[in-house]
């Protein structure tokens, strides 16, 4: 009777002994679980910023939309859309339309998207853009020099003007400057705003048959006429033609250097227009898809 309960109580050791052991062996083969990493996505916040500042930039509202755009950088840093918000702001800066351009700061945006997003799908467009950009700088620079020449050209025609009045008895006897009261005259008209009639008085000096007459100044002239900012009938199209027909017609003039950096920045310039204008389309065309949804 003795032995039954000992051999029992020996029993249930073993038991628990057995539970005890599979209960080790499950603590080992469980593994602890890993922590969940949620992506991180921009905030609606900065979306609906971003969206607003495309809106003002195609209603030509710079600069509220460069506030917009830099709520975007404050709400959405080091991550998107912070690439789209410079990329945009870096626009605005080169746009012809924004009083306010700047193209080096417009260059400054482009760099820094580019060294914080080099992956982001707006990289290439930005190279493009500072490429073009640092260009035209380069160019403005030229032009600047060639403004300076054109003023020493104004002074020259001034004071032959004003010397043949003092002089009329010797410049009687000096052989005629073919044209030159066509280009003195051209000059005045310019001066005065009135670019008709400095058309006008250029293509006199290219209808004429008398080679002695400075068709190539005239030429020139043309192409500074119709590229000027103040000409309501301003075509840059005619523009580079007139320089193209300067430096054909005329390879050995005293202008060709002059004419071939106007038809380059002309160039730059209207190709970056028409890039703007476009971009500013896809953006009216992604506002709308988006107001459709």
């Amino acid at each position: 009777m003795g032995r039954e309960p000992a051999r029992a109580r020996k029993y249930l050791f073993l038991l628990l002994a057995s539970l005890i052991s599979l209960s080790l062996i499950s603590c080992a083969l469980i593994k602890e679980p890993k922590p969940v990493v949620m992506e991180s996505r921009p905030t609606d916040e900065a979306q609906e910023h971003l969206l607003r500042g495309q809106i003002l930039m195609a209603k030509k509202n710079y600069q509220e939309a460069i506030t917009e755009y830099e709520k975007v950088l404050l709400l959405s840093p080091r991550q998107p859309p912070e690439d789209q918000a410079l990329f945009n702001i870096a626009l605005i800066y080169a746009h012809l339309g924004n009083p306010k351009k700047d193209y080096k700061k417009s260059i400054d945006l482009f760099l820094r998207m580019l060294k914080e997003y080099p992956d982001s799908p707006l990289a290439e467009q930005a190279k493009i853009w500072v490429g073009i950009l640092r260009e035209n700088v380069e160019s403005a620079k030229k032009i600047e020099k060639m403004a300076d020449t054109i003023q020493d050209m104004e002074k020259r025609n001034r004071s032959l003007q004003e010397s043949s009045k003092l002089k009329p008895s010797e410049t009687k006897m000096e052989e005629p400057k073919l044209g030159r009261d066509h280009i003195l005259q051209s000059n005045k008209f310019l001066a005065q705003g009135n670019y008709e009639g400095a058309v006008g008085e250029n293509q006199k000096i290219l209808t004429a048959t008398d080679p002695r007459f400075p068709k190539d100044e005239a030429l020139f002239n043309l192409g500074l006429i119709y590229a000027h900012l103040g000409n309501p009938q301003r075509d840059i199209d005619k523009s580079i033609d007139y320089f193209n027909r300067l430096l054909k017609a005329y390879p050995k003039s005293t202008l060709v250097d002059q004419a071939k950096i106007w038809i380059g920045i002309l160039q730059e310039n209207g190709e970056l227009n028409r890039l703007i204008q476009k971009l500013k389309q896809v953006d009216i065309e992604v506002e709308e898809m988006k107001r459709k949804k």
